[in-house]
């Protein structure tokens, strides 16, 4: 049941993301890890997202949660959980 889910998981992000977009994102986990000691399955903007939502996050967590916000509006608060 659960490999069945992971392979149906695989796919789905498979159709839903080019090959340069994962690169992209395996970036920014990899990131997570050095620069913020977080998990290897989330991404930095998850990482500070989380904890400025939690109150501990640190005045550069804030300032680079302002800058994405240009990029696209919420992106902290809306990448939660990625």
């Amino acid at each position: 049941m659960i490999k069945e889910e992971l392979y149906a998981k695989f796919e789905n992000d498979m159709a839903k993301r080019t090959r340069f977009y994962r690169f992209l994102l395996s970036l920014d986990q990899m990131a997570n890890v050095i620069f913020w000691n977080g998990s290897q399955d989330e991404t930095v903007s998850s990482h500070i997202g989380r904890r400025i939502k939690e109150g501990r996050g640190t005045w550069f967590d804030r300032r680079l949660c302002c800058f994405l916000k240009r990029l696209e509006h919420n992106h902290c608060e809306r990448s939660l959980g990625e």
